[in-house]
């Protein structure tokens, strides 16, 4: 497998993360039904920016033909997402 290969399966894998990440908005939404609040979602939504921003690099980085720095940016946003979500979120 090539690593222009490597970098495209990188960014689905970080599109899919915003996805999810934000369609955890329904799910609480569902839970909390009438005590759902902004203040709940916004943690969510601040990890959706994140995931987006990292994201929005490695595509750049993919058309700038730096296959590889933007296969260890999705890797880097994965930890850096998880560690925001046991930090701030709970896990």
């Amino acid at each position: 497998m090539t690593r222009e290969r490597w970098a495209q399966m990188a960014i689905t894998v970080q599109f899919l993360i915003v996805v999810r990440t934000l369609g955890e908005f329904f799910r609480l939404r569902h839970v909390h039904g009438t005590s759902f609040t902004a203040s709940v979602a916004a943690l969510y939504i601040g990890g959706a920016l994140i995931a987006s921003c990292f994201c929005w690099a490695g595509v750049t980085l993919y058309f700038f033909r730096l296959y590889t720095l933007s296969v260890w940016v999705a890797l880097a946003a994965v930890v850096i997402l998880l560690v925001y979500k046991i930090a701030v979120i709970g896990w």
